[in-house]
Formats: structure tokens, C-alpha cells, sequence
């Protein structure tokens, strides 16, 4: 069953948008595929009706099954890509995984 792991950067985070995707997210695609992982994609939020912004940035990537997630992150690329993070945020991340149970 295909699974998502989203990572969410904060709203009051300052991001280097630039590194992320030339830099960060190939290392993703290029380490990552190999462990099942299938897509990815980047939003960048806009604040809410409310003008608040919880978060400024979310990374969705699509996953063969729910048990490639750990064993990427667990990974000797997986710590590299975890340690990446400081070159581009100066938070750490919300992390969610979940099996995906309906799309269109």
C-alpha cells in the first residue's frame, strides 16, 4: 500500500528555498529511490484566511509502502539528508507518515 511522509518547515522559520530544491531535494530523489521512494513534491503556503502562518513549507513524498520510510531515515544517506537540514533552516521539522487510504 502506497504511503506519504510529509515534512513541515514553521512559518516563523527562516528557509533558504533556493538549496532546498537544487540541492536538498535532488540528494532526496537521488538517495531515496532506491528505498521505494516514488515522488515528491514542495508546497510553499501562503498565510490562511485568518493571516496567521503556521508553516511556510511542506515536502510530500510519496512512498511504495509505509516500512521504506524508517529503514530510508535509518540509512547512511538518510542521516546525511537529516543532517542537511541546517543548511537550509534553522528549525527542525514536523514529520508525518501514514499509509495513504483514499486519493482521486
Amino acid at each position: 500500500m502506497p504511503a506519504n511522509a510529509t515534512v513541515l518547515y514553521g512559518g516563523d522559520a527562516k528557509f533558504d528555498l533556493k538549496y532546498y530544491l537544487e540541492s536538498h531535494m535532488a540528494l532526496v530523489g537521488k538517495e531515496w529511490t532506491s528505498f521505494g521512494l516514488q515522488d515528491w513534491k514542495v508546497i510553499q503556503f501562503e498565510a490562511g484566511p485568518d493571516g496567521s502562518k503556521p508553516y511556510s513549507i511542506a515536502a510530500i513524498l510519496t512512498w511504495d509502502s509505509l516500512d521504506s520510510i524508517p529503514k530510508a531515515l535509518a540509512s547512511d544517506a538518510g542521516k546525511g539528508i537529516l543532517a542537511d537540514v541546517e543548511n537550509f533552516s534553522d528549525k527542525s521539522p514536523v514529520f508525518l507518515a501514514g499509509n495513504i487510504v483514499g486519493a482521486s
